[in-house]
């Protein structure tokens, strides 16, 4: 058998060697990178269990434990330990809610923004007196019944880019409105960018879906070392969380019109149903910056 703490040792090893292997995504300038360093803390295994349920006998107590994560109500996930502030501010915290309980399981999110104040409390960042910009962001895991209504929807929405693995590193690839073949497709774009005076464009976040690739194969990886290990071998719980490792896809998708697009409109159209309260653009506030 497992030596008292043999577990948890072998996840904490685990967890410093994802820690180390994401320094090279840190660098990269990538969206994904911040969360990919969540491993340095797991919490103990009751902590866990406590945060993501003792027994799950189903995925959809799992798409259960990720909604409640978007309301505040789960401190935190493997792959991400907070909602950021711009996710409440822009209004994105119903609609994520929704699309995660029906099995869109979100670990990454950005609003889109269209000529921010760089001195903005919630979304600025710079030299003051520029302005910022950003395209609608979301990563999730998804199951694969999910990512198929997913692609074909996005036949009617060319501006939306996204890209898939699985665990066993199967690709898929939209672009403007198009399945790609994978292996013939490279896809690199700013989705934060600045403009400031006496300077170039910045553009300090970019997606790549290569450096996305060896994200996916950390961000699976957790759903062993972080979650299935909190639960006894072979296990009813350990089985689900194991399906959706082995099953599910690795997702992102950029909307690359970040004046007028509505990221959510695309799983308003998958789901049957509007996740919706308000999917706003953010447009600069009147009167002075804050």
């Amino acid at each position: 058998g497992v030596p008292p703490g043999g577990r948890e040792a072998a996840a904490a090893a685990a967890a410093a060697m994802l820690q180390t292997e994401a320094g090279a995504l840190e660098s990269s300038g990538a969206l994904y990178s911040s969360h990919s360093l969540v491993g340095r803390r797991l919490g103990s295994r009751a902590e866990r269990r406590c945060m993501w349920g003792e027994s799950p006998s189903c995925e959809e107590d799992v798409f259960d434990v990720f909604e409640r994560f978007v309301w505040g109500r789960v401190p935190r996930l493997p792959w991400c330990d907070r909602i950021e502030v711009e996710t409440v501010a822009s209004g994105f915290v119903q609609p994520l809610s929704a699309i995660n309980h029906f099995g869109f399981l979100t670990i990454n999110s950005q609003p889109r923004l269209d000529g921010i104040p760089s001195t903005d409390a919630v979304y600025g960042w710079g030299p003051a007196g520029g302005r910022v910009y950003q395209k609608a962001y979301l990563e999730f895991f998804c199951p694969p019944a999910q990512l198929d209504r997913l692609v074909r929807v996005l036949a009617a929405h060319p501006s939306v880019s996204l890209q898939a693995y699985d665990a066993s590193g199967r690709r898929r690839s939209v672009r403007n409105g198009k399945e790609v073949p994978g292996d013939e497709d490279r896809h690199v774009a700013a989705v934060t960018w600045g403009v400031f005076d006496s300077m170039e464009v910045l553009q300090p976040t970019v997606v790549d879906s290569d450096w996305f690739q060896v994200w996916s194969d950390d961000a699976f990886a957790l759903w062993d070392i972080a979650w299935a290990s909190i639960y006894d071998k072979d296990s009813e719980a350990q089985r689900v969380i194991q399906t959706i490792r082995k099953t599910y896809w690795h997702v992102y998708v950029v909307d690359n019109d970040y004046i007028a697009g509505d990221i959510f409109r695309v799983f308003a159209e998958v789901l049957g149903v509007d996740p919706r309260v308000v999917s706003p653009v953010i447009a600069p506030r009147a009167g002075p910056a804050a």
